[in-house]
């Protein structure tokens, strides 16, 4: 395979992320998400992508990409640019604010596709757990950062990571219909990436672009 197919491989296919909140159900936990900041953070962008009413639009490098694909109002905005198979830059930070004096929490990390309707789609990463000890008032950092993989099965359009803040060790909720998967769950937050259209216009400028930086 010639380093030109190689390139490609990586750059046609790309993707943002952009930090934004998730509602949902915490489990038996709801009381406990107002005793927690969670904050999500990206760096080392490659350009910008925007989500409108019209469509959608993928700068970089000076390029300009249009996909005519349109997302509920909730996952409309500008996000910051990212190529999949390389390293997104991501740190979570969590506060305590709870009357503790030590909390024991997990971190679990997930991605998928995000279908315009806000539904998820295709995995794009190995679900991650991360456990840390905050003491009361304190900040903990954690590197989240990850390589997007691409897949056959996604789609052009956004993708979603979660981070999930949890109680650990605290097992499965059970069988039966309806019953809570995540006991443990206190809160939620998302980050959204955006891929672009692999074909037409956008396949000519990365083919240019992988032929000059070779």
């Amino acid at each position: 395979m010639s380093r030109s197919v190689n390139f490609l491989s990586t750059v046609i296919a790309l993707s943002c992320v952009a930090s934004t909140a998730f509602a949902q159900k915490a489990g038996q936990h709801k009381g406990e998400k107002k005793q927690l900041e969670v904050d999500i953070s990206f760096s080392r962008s490659y350009g910008v992508t925007e989500t409108t009413e019209h469509g959608t639009y993928y700068r970089f490098w000076g390029f300009n990409i249009y996909e005519d694909k349109v997302y509920i109002p909730e996952y409309r905005g500008t996000y910051p640019l990212y190529f999949f198979n390389t390293r997104v830059g991501v740190t979570v930070k969590v506060t305590n604010n709870g009357p503790r004096k030590k909390t024991k929490l997990c971190i679990k990390t997930e991605s998928y596709v995000l279908h315009t309707d806000g539904s998820s789609g295709v995995a794009l990463c190995e679900p991650r757990e991360i456990e840390v000890v905050i003491g009361r008032g304190e900040t903990v950092a954690v590197d989240a950062s990850f390589v997007a993989a691409y897949s056959p099965d996604a789609e052009s359009g956004l993708d979603r990571f979660l981070v999930k803040v949890t109680h650990p060790n605290e097992g499965g909720g059970g069988g039966g219909a309806g019953a809570n998967s995540e006991p443990a769950l206190i809160a939620v937050e998302e980050g959204i990436f955006c891929p672009p259209e692999y074909q037409g216009p956008a396949m000519e400028i990365l083919d240019t672009l992988a032929l000059d930086l070779l």
